[in-house]
């Protein structure tokens, strides 16, 4: 029962609620967020006591008059339900995301005083949620408390028994169902076993919805819904399903360094023939490769990041000689006038089989310091790093000027970095522990700086600062000296590398009006770009002709063949050419 004629909508009414423009830049109704992989299998037990979960990492956060902040979201829209009574309890609940695989984590952490059953209906505190299958078809998940009686548990509905596992605990001093005293919250785990849903990608894009429920000071019966107590719900995407968000599994844990008998001319500019053939990490905004990220407005939310650049990492070896190398599109390249930080590669390195402490962390920067208009990188070593350590170089091409506004977007960059990881105890073959953060400096030189204007948005594969303070706990990602020569290449292809045929996923996603499909091409051919709806009906053909080979981009505008907008709802586009073709899928929403 929807109960929407009892409805009254504070966001347009009386309470200032979630989506107000607080923020700008995304801290409010996100279209998607970036899921981070779990270092281990989190265990369903609703304790939330895996390190995994303190991390600082994008998660929902679903509070009245809620004002957005760094990784902290908010959600779409909410709803009193019962106007005659003031909703007091302005209960925070924080939803967070993790992966492992194909396994979906959720958690619930709830400060909430009255958690009950909302009358003698099937509603109470606590998530319902609506998952597409890998087919489209929507699937329910409820863990709410909305069993009757004295101090009920948690109850999980899932759709089927191999769907998934919940579990939940009840904070010291609160009590189901029972309005004399002020209760304290409680906590929640679920695991939605993604593959029994149709997928089979490890980094897919889930559709979901997301609805809090929080109907206060009530016993759980009959009678009780409208007349004692107000009810109390929030959303990310709709509260029924007519609109979807996206969950987008990201974060490989491991990437491979390919072996190589050829040394390394140490020039930034990745000419060597193995480059080509090494596995890549795409560090940036939204890419399925990276750990996470972040935009700074700085406290002012005039800020938006629109030079939202994309970095590829690439690795390769020669036996315990550990090649980086990392290619930018960003078009412009400098310095953060008012402080240290440059666009650039920051790398955390460790010794075999062991974590530094804060006072220990060994630092290897090749980054764009200095503020002189047209210099290159400097590379750095922290004093923690052996001597000898590593090595780098940065190449600037002609279309570059770095730190300086005034000639116009810059051509990007590219960096080489040689680790000797023998000197920190690896040998060939074994894992090397590190983190990459690429730093995003925009319009931010010297002659142009503006606290209105420039922009600062790093982007990591495994922690920005790898400690226990701003991050939480430690994470690092393996590079395995692996004994292969070449790998399919994982993540999106970077712009100036373009090596193959490849079908991106689209952006915006979810979108409405319009979203930019984007592709790569080897050689001169015929292409066709099909749109088709998820029972294999074609819907629109957006283009049909040759091209040559490079990067190429159309848009599509949400509309059929005949120039009919078309309904919500998740959609496939088909790239064919005579040696390839692919399909990804996309989804609109109204």
């Amino acid at each position: 029962m929807r109960h929407l004629f009892t409805v009254v909508f504070v966001l347009s009414l009386c309470l200032a609620m979630a989506g107000s423009g607080l923020y700008a830049a995304g801290h409010e109704d996100p279209p998607y967020l970036q899921i981070q992989s779990a270092e281990n299998p989190i265990t369903v037990d609703g304790v939330l006591d895996e390190t995994d979960w303190q991390r600082r990492f994008d998660h929902l956060v679903f509070r009245l008059n809620f004002k957005p902040g760094d990784v902290e979201y908010d959600v779409t829209d909410g709803i009193l339900v019962t106007s005659s009574i003031p909703y007091v309890d302005t209960t925070t609940t924080i939803v967070k995301f993790l992966h492992h695989g194909l396994d979906l984590y959720i958690s619930i952490q709830s400060n909430d005083q009255y958690v009950n059953k909302w009358g003698g209906s099937w509603e109470g505190d606590g998530l319902f949620m609506k998952v597409k299958t890998a087919d489209g078809i929507d699937k329910e998940f409820k863990l709410y408390f909305n069993l009757a009686g004295a101090d009920p548990d948690i109850n999980f509905e899932p759709p089927s028994a191999e769907a998934g596992l919940a579990k939940g605990v009840k904070n010291a001093g609160t009590v189901v169902n029972d309005t004399t005293q002020v209760d304290a919250g409680y906590t929640a785990e679920m695991v939605i076993h993604l593959d029994q849903l149709g997928y089979t990608d490890p980094y897919a894009e889930v559709p979901v919805i997301i609805n809090i429920f929080d109907p206060d000071k009530q016993t759980g019966s009959a009678g009780e819904e409208y007349n004692i107590g107000p009810y109390h719900k929030m959303w990310w995407g709709s509260e029924w399903g007519s609109e979807f968000r996206m969950l987008r599994l990201a974060d490989s844990p491991t990437a491979l360094a390919i072996t190589t008998n050829d040394a390394i001319t140490l020039d930034g500019q990745l000419d060597e023939a193995f480059w080509q053939h090494a596995e890549q990490i795409v560090v940036a905004k939204g890419s399925p490769s990276s750990s996470g990220g972040w935009y700074m407005q700085w406290g002012n939310p005039d800020n938006a990041y629109t030079d939202q650049s994309e970095a590829v990492i690439k690795f390769a070896h020669k036996g315990t000689d550990l090649y980086v190398g990392v290619v930018s599109n960003d078009s412009s390249v400098c310095e953060w006038s008012p402080g240290w930080e440059a666009d650039g590669l920051f790398l955390w390195m460790t010794f075999k089989g062991v974590i530094p402490q804060p006072g220990e962390r060994m630092e290897v920067k090749n980054m764009f310091f200095g503020n002189t208009v047209g210099d290159v990188a400097k590379f750095e070593l922290s004093a923690n790093v052996p001597t000898g350590g590593a090595e780098g170089a940065s190449f600037v091409p002609t279309g570059t000027v770095s730190h300086t506004e005034t000639n116009g977007a810059d051509d990007g960059y590219s960096l080489e970095v040689v680790i000797h990881t023998d000197m920190f105890g690896y040998s060939d073959g074994d894992t090397v522990k590190l983190s990459t953060v690429i730093w995003d400096m925009d319009y931010s030189s010297a002659d142009a700086y503006s606290a209105n204007l420039s922009d600062y948005a790093p982007n990591w594969w495994g922690t920005q600062w790898v400690d226990m303070n701003f991050e939480k706990y430690y994470m690092y990602r393996g590079v395995i000296l692996s004994q292969q020569t070449a790998v399919e290449s994982k993540g999106k292809p970077s712009v100036a590398l373009v090596d193959g045929y490849s079908l991106n996923q689209n952006y915006p996603n979810p979108f409405n009006p319009s979203t930019t499909i984007e592709y790569e091409l080897a050689k001169l051919s015929s292409v066709k770009i099909e749109i088709y709806s998820v029972l294999g009906e074609k819907v629109n053909t957006i283009f049909d002709g040759k091209q040559e080979s490079g990067m190429h981009k159309v848009v599509w505008d949400g509309k059929d063949s005949s120039g009919r907008a078309v309904a919500a709802g998740v959609y496939l586009y088909k790239l064919t050419t005579s040696e390839f073709s692919q399909t990804r899928k996309m989804i609109f929403v109204k």
